[in-house]
């Protein structure tokens, strides 16, 4: 029976309720919260362990999953003639994302999805830049940041290491011109330190950019939404919030 599923239906169809279910889950709390937290989403691509056959590598899924509770919302094959980029518009199109945050790494900073992604669907989101798209992340890391102050700072232990982390946040003007992402409002600095039990200590800095103006968000809102995207990425359980 399963064999004669089409397998991109039964995606849609299990992804639909699972955000039906989300949404129930979730709404009072939202509702009753002081803050207004937002509901974030991360779209992020994963090889599907054990898939791989001899003579075919593994299958490459592209996915939206909340960040808390982590539930997959939806999720689509990504095919060996396409890449992550084709595949963003339509594994978000039946989705709801008025009001709610998408967070994804740069190779989805395409400018007419981001457009699509604000001026359409009334979303926002945070992209995080990293090294492998070196003339954003050479901009990003350009800024004056030594000139502002922390505005958040968290630290935690677990997996072995204790971590500390700071957050600095940089207005980009409309007349600025340095970061050419659509609706940007909002440069972002995470400065990580990480000191590994018995080893010594590593230091990090990571950059995103966002289309939310400082009143929308804070940066204890901004570091928790990052946060939660680089947990998305590394977690691989993902659950119903039953």
């Amino acid at each position: 029976m399963l064999g004669a599923v089409d397998g991109d239906v039964l995606d849609r169809a299990v992804g639909a309720y699972l955000a039906d279910r989300h949404r129930t889950v979730t709404e009072p709390a939202v509702a009753a919260s002081v803050s207004g937290r937002r509901r974030v989403i991360a779209v992020d691509g994963k090889a599907l362990k054990g898939s791989a056959r001899l003579g075919s590598p593994r299958r490459h899924l592209l996915s939206a999953v909340t960040h808390d509770p982590v539930v997959t919302l939806a999720q689509v094959e990504v095919g060996a003639k396409t890449n992550e980029t084709t595949h963003f518009r339509p594994l978000l199109a039946l989705l709801d994302l008025t009001g709610t945050v998408v967070t994804f790494d740069v190779v989805h900073s395409v400018k007419a999805n981001i457009s699509w992604l604000v001026e359409t669907r009334k979303a926002h989101y945070i992209a995080v830049i990293k090294t492998n798209q070196p003339i954003a992340h050479r901009q990003l890391a350009a800024l004056p940041w030594r000139d502002i102050a922390v505005q958040h700072t968290a630290s935690g232990t677990g997996h072995g290491r204790r971590e500390s982390r700071s957050i600095k946040t940089c207005g980009i003007a409309d007349e600025a011109g340095g970061i050419a992402f659509p609706h940007a409002r909002l440069a972002i600095r995470v400065h990580r330190r990480r000191t590994p039990t018995g080893q010594n200590e590593s230091r990090e800095s990571v950059y995103a950019v966002t289309g939310l103006d400082a009143h929308q968000a804070g940066p204890a809102d901004l570091a928790a939404a990052i946060r939660g995207h680089w947990g998305v990425e590394t977690n691989p359980k993902e659950h119903s919030p039953s």
